[in-house]
């Protein structure tokens, strides 16, 4: 199988990326400089890519990706240098790529030198052998988790990918010199799929880390005639916030929310804003195990079936199933989603010996979200068959939260509403002191943790 961005060159001579520090950068720049990284890698290891939304992290993607029999894990640059430590120690990695400024100060019995040096970031070579043992049919690992702990990462192999992508910009009908702009860390999957879909078709993708809320993103949008951009939950109630409309461009054509169930009252402000402008709003569906992208609500269905999550990407296909595992075929029946196509996932790792796996999952995959399907055949998902949440587009285990203040001696019970967790202290403390140790140790806005006794109804309700 072809690599994934083998076909960059014949771009050559179009804009790939746009830089806040460097401007923008042709496809031949891409393709010549991370050429140059992946002469100096060797093939048979393990990389750990450290990402960042900007030009030296996607050309070291890039030459990681195109090199024969690697295998690329990626984490966010926010994660500690402890959990950045325990992973390498538990996959034995060959290779770390990682911005010159992460503070990173290895010991020198794991770093055996510095490869290359590429502006801003840098690739280590560590201490461990090259691997022989392992199958090079994973290709890709991204992480399910929103904290630090326990952390477990998705098998992705080449051909999940590449399936994902080729129904993605079909859905979407991404073409050459589409621009679209980064709203979200290349770390997860719903961010990393837009850079993926728009490098493969010659599209442009404007590399950014600021806010919403920060003028210069709207400014930039404007500026390189953006065409699109894509949000988890959270960034759409953002733009609710502060006058969207106002700020919508007009080379804006269409728009993606996906990462999550987004409240109804959001849906209808954004349909009905996209709709008055004339700019198509897709709802997606998906998860990291899927590649990402599951299902789409099309822009002309929205108002018809809103709060649904729409069908299956043409040649995937989604089951409601009961308890035992049986299809549900009554419309309108609760029961958990299942879904089959080739981008499902080959299965998990936790540690360097889960490389030698192949394809467990065998294209089907158990989602453990609750939902219903309509006489028409549009999904809906109405809750989780666990107490696993998605905020930001990141998955948090709430037991994992009510185990970070147990350990601090603290009881609580956690739940979760409309885009808020919410916590229930048993003991006395300083509740104000408490969300904000969880909103760094989670890495969230304090604003979306709510805490207090006059919070008991709403967490009956959950």
């Amino acid at each position: 199988m072809s690599n994934l961005f083998d076909n960059l060159e014949k771009f050559k001579n179009s804009t790939a990326l746009v830089d806040e520090k460097f401007g923008k950068i042709s496809y031949a720049k891409l393709v010549s400089d991370s050429e140059a990284i992946e002469e100096k890698l060797s093939s048979n290891s393990i990389a750990l890519l450290i990402a960042d939304n900007n030009y030296e992290f996607v050309t070291g993607y890039v030459a990681f990706l195109k090199k024969k029999n690697v295998i690329s894990i990626i984490v966010d640059n926010s994660f500690s240098y402890k959990f950045i430590l325990d992973i390498v120690i538990k996959y034995k990695h060959n290779y770390i790529f990682c911005s010159k400024k992460f503070e990173i100060n290895f010991d020198k019995s794991l770093i055996k030198n510095n490869v290359v040096s590429l502006l801003n970031y840098v690739i280590y070579k560590t201490n461990f052998d090259f691997h022989k043992n392992i199958n090079f049919k994973n290709f890709l690992l991204i992480s399910t988790s929103g904290t630090t702990q326990n952390p477990k990462f998705v098998r992705l192999s080449k051909g999940n990918i590449k399936d994902n992508l080729q129904k993605i910009i079909k859905s979407l009908k991404i073409k050459k010199n589409h621009t679209t702009i980064t709203t979200m860390p290349l770390a997860y999957s719903y961010g990393l799929s837009i850079l993926n879909s728009h490098l493969v078709t010659g599209g442009v993708v404007v590399l950014n880390n600021r806010s919403i809320i920060d003028k210069i993103f709207w400014q930039n949008l404007k500026k390189y005639k953006v065409n699109s951009f894509g949000g988890v939950p959270e960034f759409y109630q953002y733009l609710k916030r502060i006058n969207f409309e106002k700020l919508l461009t007009k080379s804006i054509k269409y728009l993606t929310q996906a990462g999550g169930k987004l409240d109804e009252k959001t849906l209808n402000f954004i349909g009905n804003t996209c709709k008055k402008n004339k700019v198509k709003f897709y709802v997606m569906y998906g998860q990291t195990e899927a590649a990402p992208r599951i299902s789409c609500l099309d822009w002309k269905d929205f108002f018809l079936k809103i709060n649904s999550i729409g069908k299956p990407l043409s040649g995937y296909k989604m089951q409601i199933v009961d308890k035992n595992k049986k299809v549900i075929n009554n419309y309108n029946k609760k029961g958990e989603i299942k879904f089959f196509g080739k981008n499902v996932s080959l299965g998990y790792a936790n540690n360097f010996r889960d490389l030698t796996k192949g394809n467990i999952n065998k294209n089907v995959l158990f989602t453990g979200d609750l939902g219903v399907r309509d006489k028409d055949n549009f999904f809906y998902i109405i809750g989780r068959n666990n107490r696993v949440i998605k905020l930001f587009g990141k998955r948090f285990n709430l037991e994992d939260i009510e185990k970070f203040y147990q350990n601090k001696g603290i009881k609580v019970k956690c739940g979760f509403k409309d885009s808020k967790i919410i916590l229930n202290f048993q003991s006395e403390t300083n509740q104000k002191k408490e969300i904000l140790s969880l909103s760094n140790f989670l890495g969230i806005n304090r604003n979306f943790i709510l805490a207090g006794r006059e919070l008991k109804k709403t967490f009956k309700d959950y």
